[in-house]
């Protein structure tokens, strides 16, 4: 399967899995198999909120094709939140590793107090 992400500033978790023509998110089965080879399904017909609307699900050269959500955060790294070309994962079996869009670490700089300035 073909997963194309959709950065999407929410704050939903998501973890899913892939089995063939199943794609399971969040714990809940969606059984993409009836798509046959050429054909487009919106995503709104999908009925699962993690499935880009405007965008399409569709079986290319046997393969499955979906855009589904990234959830990211205003303060997510700007690669992740504003891709330069989309980011695509392809899983066949086995969990979906997404990419992680923790905000980056900030470092803080100690300043000493004056008390430990004057020792």
């Amino acid at each position: 399967m073909r997963i194309t992400l959709w950065p999407d500033l929410v704050d939903w978790p998501i973890k899913a899995s892939v089995s063939g023509d199943v794609i399971k998110i969040n714990g809940e089965n969606v059984d993409l198999s009836g798509i046959p080879e050429g054909y487009r399904l919106p995503g709104a017909a999908v009925g699962n909120k993690w499935f880009v609307e405007s965008d399409y699900v569709e079986r290319v050269d046997g393969e499955l094709c979906v855009t589904i959500r990234l959830p990211v955060q205003w303060d997510s790294p700007e690669e992740l939140k504003n891709p330069a070309t989309p980011l695509v994962l392809s899983v066949f079996n086995g969990q979906v590793s997404f990419p992680d869009t923790s905000p980056p670490a900030i470092e803080i700089e100690q300043i000493p107090l004056e008390s430990q300035v004057n020792d």
